[in-house]
């Protein structure tokens, strides 16, 4: 770890955000875990119904990305008000589950899950903007992954223990949800400071909005990094699936079986995830950051074609699997902490949180193509689902392509001040 990276470790209101950042990760993860096994095999709903409840609350989502970004960049609000807001709806959230029983009380629940999803994702990405320089961002934003990544591992591995406990109570896992995120309120009322950008008093919230969605620097970043979220969703809803399905009992090594498939995702992409994204960002701190992201766009097509060799190839396919994830999980850790240090740099001081939700939208595009591609080609022939990941792997060029071209008009723009829209 280099001195900066000690420094982001050190910074309190860093530690602050990612302290919370991984509170409601566990809360998140184990609500995302939890709520289709109870309200499918103890409450009677259908898997379907219980799918398109879950499926609203990316749609509100996008809802509470704008409205926190319009509150949190008003100096009447600020960040703290949103984060606040952000951890009292998703203990409401977890109460209203504690009791649900319905499938209507279900879908309120998860939409306003997702009003809370947003709300705290645009604030705390740019309270940690608030808080760094735009050297120290890139080792900022990788503790706060670090964080994220331990709290996704213990949200799994704690909704798998809880299983075994579904049929005694299992409103308690709601219960300690809404006591995390309580948790999560108090720290931020007690150590986050309430500073934030000031706005120009003739400047409304809603030209702020505008704004970011006229800056075609950012616009064309968002459309690159559309193809980076959409890999992240396949990661974690396509290749447990097609682990089971295409690539089990093919290889005499044991591994790659429904047992074992979580397992696998924990150490090989939560795990090295976790250990390598603060040494990983301080390693590549000091390269220019379109090439940090154009190699890690490298690595998910060589992992995606690892996939492919997993299923293709009979003999290995435990360690092409292995070697895999582990590629994807290093694309991914190399990837994120750049792609929102560079959208902070495009957003004037401001307007962060509106940026930030605007960039946002990357994510609810990509949740929705990743399982969308990924579930129609696991429904196909062995041969088109093995091939899949070739055609996957070779979409990795034309978001390199977007890349440069982001940085080619990025370029321009900071050359012509006058003529800026928007960036730093």
């Amino acid at each position: 770890m280099d001195v900066s990276s000690a420094l982001q470790l050190s910074n309190r209101q860093v530690q602050v955000q990612a302290l919370g950042r991984f509170l409601i990760q566990v809360s998140y993860g184990l609500l995302n875990f939890y709520i289709p096994i109870l309200f499918v095999n103890q409450v009677g709903l259908s898997a379907t119904a219980v799918g398109f409840a879950l499926s609203l609350c990316a749609i509100t989502e996008v809802g509470g990305h704008f409205v926190g970004a319009t509150l949190a960049d008003s100096p009447r609000f600020g960040r703290k008000v949103v984060l606040s807001l952000a951890a009292a709806s998703g203990a409401v959230v977890a109460l209203m589950l504690m009791v649900a029983q319905s499938l209507w009380l279900l879908t309120l629940a998860s939409m306003m899950l997702g009003i809370s999803l947003g709300c705290y994702w645009t604030a705390s990405g740019a309270a940690v903007m608030d808080a760094t320089t735009s050297e120290d961002r890139s080792q900022a934003f990788a503790v706060m992954g670090v964080a994220e990544y331990i709290g996704i591992g213990l949200g799994v591995l704690g909704g798998s223990a809880l299983l075994t406990w579904v049929d005694e109570s299992p409103t308690l896992l709601f219960g300690g949800c809404g006591a995390m995120f309580a948790l999560f309120g108090l720290l931020i009322q007690v150590l986050m400071t309430s500073d934030y950008p000031s706005r120009s008093p003739h400047e409304r919230s809603g030209q702020g909005m505008v704004a970011a969605l006229k800056d075609r620097v950012l616009l064309v970043f968002m459309l690159a990094n559309v193809f980076f979220t959409t890999y992240v969703a396949l990661v974690s809803s396509t290749i447990p699936l097609y682990f089971t399905n295409f690539v089990a009992g093919s290889d005499p090594i044991p591994g790659v079986s429904v047992g074992s498939t979580a397992g696998l995702f924990t150490g090989c992409y939560i795990g090295v995830g976790a250990v390598l994204q603060i040494p990983t960002t301080s390693l590549l701190t000091p390269l220019r950051r379109i090439f940090v992201l154009m190699g890690a766009m490298v690595l998910w097509a060589f992992g995606f074609a690892l996939l492919w060799a997993a299923g293709t190839f009979a003999e290995g396919q435990f360690i092409w699997a292995i070697v895999a994830l582990c590629l994807l999980s290093l694309a991914s850790v190399a990837y994120k902490p750049f792609f929102v240090a560079t959208v902070s740099d495009l957003a004037p001081p401001n307007l962060r949180a509106t940026y930030v939700a605007v960039s946002s939208q990357c994510w609810t595009i990509g949740y929705f193509i990743g399982p969308l591609l990924g579930g129609w080609a696991m429904d196909q022939s062995p041969l088109i689902a093995h091939r899949f990941w070739l055609v996957v792997a070779m979409s990795v060029s034309v978001c390199l392509a977007l890349l440069w071209a982001f940085e080619v008009l990025h370029t321009r723009t900071a050359l012509q001040p006058s003529e800026g829209e928007g960036t730093a």
